[in-house]
């Protein structure tokens, strides 16, 4: 479902300028330091998390109210259904999340070498047509570059309800030389792999319809 475009965006934007970074490649390199000051961290960097499509926020803002001495930031390119997500962090009182309101392209332009902790990437746009393959956020490629800002002990957790995503996503990890180190096709049905899982608005929505979630925990292969 299309979301509706709000009316007085950029006015509503206004309120919230100390949450966006609107120019992320001159924030490369710094995001910790930035988010140590902004939560007051003293001597200490905290580590950084990205999602790349933070949707209405119901996931970054409960997990970051959960590690509080974690820093995240959240890539959407709905700036609409950013407000929703950036409504939600201002009203816990959290100071820990940062957000970008572009579509993530290559990340290695806003963020260093080594610089992310971990990726989140939760129910992506799948992309049906076999033409868009290479615009989906688990294309190999797009995969292989993700591992490219984090540092040695990364990981890419994806999740999604498509079925076809899901085992496209696999092969493709396979293909980007990558090791998947947690697979499970239905992630609600495992008491152990689901009890510190953090639902997407999508994913309990859908869940309780009866789809079936998928996720996977990828890192890199250490030679």
């Amino acid at each position: 479902m299309r979301q509706r475009k709000l009316r007085n965006l950029d006015q509503k934007y206004e309120a919230y300028e100390d949450l966006i970074i609107d120019k992320p490649d001159e924030t490369r390199g710094h995001w910790a330091e930035l988010a140590a000051e902004r939560m007051g961290c003293k001597g200490k960097i905290p580590p950084l998390y990205v999602e790349i499509g933070c949707g209405k926020g119901k996931f970054i803002s409960e997990l970051a109210e959960k590690e509080k001495d974690h820093c995240f930031v959240a890539i959407e390119g709905n700036k609409s259904v950013m407000l929703r997500a950036m409504q939600k962090i201002r009203a816990k009182g959290l100071k820990n999340v940062l957000f970008v309101p572009e579509l993530a392209g290559d990340l290695s332009e806003w963020f260093a070498k080594g610089e992310v902790t971990g990726i989140y990437l939760n129910f992506s746009d799948p992309l049906p047509k076999n033409y868009w393959y290479k615009r989906r956020l688990t294309y190999r490629y797009r995969l292989k570059s993700y591992f490219e800002v984090m540092g040695e002990d990364g990981r890419l957790v994806f999740k999604t309800d498509n079925t076809d995503l899901f085992n496209w996503s696999v092969l493709e990890t396979v293909a980007a030389d990558l090791v998947i180190e947690e697979l499970t096709r239905d992630l609600h049905a495992d008491p152990e792999l689901s009890k510190d899982n953090i639902e997407t608005e999508y994913e309990a929505k859908y869940s309780k319809l009866g789809q079936t979630i998928k996720r996977m925990i990828i890192k890199r292969r250490v030679s």
